[in-house]
């Protein structure tokens, strides 16, 4: 895979029905991440005890340390769970490739319980829905293309590490994570405080897949005030991307643009771009309201 200095690795495929059932087939094997960390680790309120990280080296979702220092992970190029015990070395492997979801959740429910996990409470119901799937119908995990689950594996490399880069640059913005529910990659800022105390302004980035307002995945940058003028808002042109006020109050920019540039260092430069000149309007608005 080619790639730059920033570790960008360069995306090439159009965003098709292929890339769309790879993408879905990933969102829906991340939820044994979020079953683990939801009947498995202490609740949270706001429910990170759920969410996972990317890991570039390994090419791993990795979900919160259960009681006794192990993690599930999830290899999204070919969609294998992996148990890691507190070092991060490989306790057991197990391929989805071929499984129906309820097959897959009894595999790693035995393989929890033999490493001394006590899984009496452990469950496949979760506390929220995502979109459904022909998975859900009692269809199996296929790896058919393999390529495909790669080229939505390097987003999860390139979102984080641009996002990382950026957050790193912002007081108050969160550590990188990604959220089972609408399977996004994403910070949150918390801008500012009004005189209670409570958080009044609040900016997001990140990468989104596709949704009702977007069909391709696209990185995004959002905000709130809760004192924000009803008036449309006129911001200036993005170096790339496009405002989405006032349907959204924020901005995209979607795959379709990003894999028509090239190389990787290319790729990077217009989504730097984009946040860096998005953060400036949005920062410069959220202080003067």
């Amino acid at each position: 895979m080619k790639k730059n200095e920033n570790n960008w690795k360069l995306q090439t495929l159009p965003f098709g029905d292929e890339m769309k059932n790879a993408l879905q087939q990933q969102h829906h094997a991340a939820q044994y991440l979020a079953l683990a960390g939801r009947h498995l680790i202490p609740q949270q309120p706001d429910d990170s005890n759920t969410n996972m990280e990317f890991i570039p080296e390994t090419g791993m979702l990795v979900g919160n340390s259960l009681s006794n220092g192990m993690k599930i992970g999830l290899q999204l190029s070919n969609l294998k769970l992996v148990i890691l015990d507190a070092t991060n070395r490989s306790l057991k492997t197990i391929s989805l490739n071929g499984k129906t979801k309820k097959q897959g959740f009894v595999e790693l429910k035995r393989n929890l319980s033999a490493l001394g996990i006590d899984t009496t409470s452990f469950t496949d119901q979760l506390h929220y829905e995502i979109p459904r799937n022909a998975l859900d119908e009692g269809a199996v995990f296929s790896v058919k293309h393999e390529k495909f689950f790669i080229e939505n594996m390097i987003y999860r490399n390139n979102a984080k590490g641009i996002l990382t880069e950026i957050a790193l640059e912002i007081k108050n913005a969160s550590a990188v994570k990604i959220w089972p529910h609408h399977f996004d990659t994403g910070s949150f800022v918390s801008f500012s405080k009004n005189e209670k105390g409570e958080v009044s302004q609040t900016i997001g980035l990140g990468l989104a897949i596709p949704d009702s307002m977007v069909s391709v995945p696209y990185f995004y940058l959002s905000f709130w005030s809760e004192k924000q003028k009803k008036d449309p808002v006129d911001f200036p042109s993005l170096e790339a991307g496009k405002w989405m006020m006032p349907v959204w109050n924020g901005a995209i920019l979607d795959v379709s643009e990003i894999v028509k540039a090239s190389p990787a260092n290319e790729q990077y430069q217009m989504v730097k771009s984009f946040f860096i000149s998005g953060m400036n309007t949005v920062t410069s608005y959220l202080r003067n309201n």
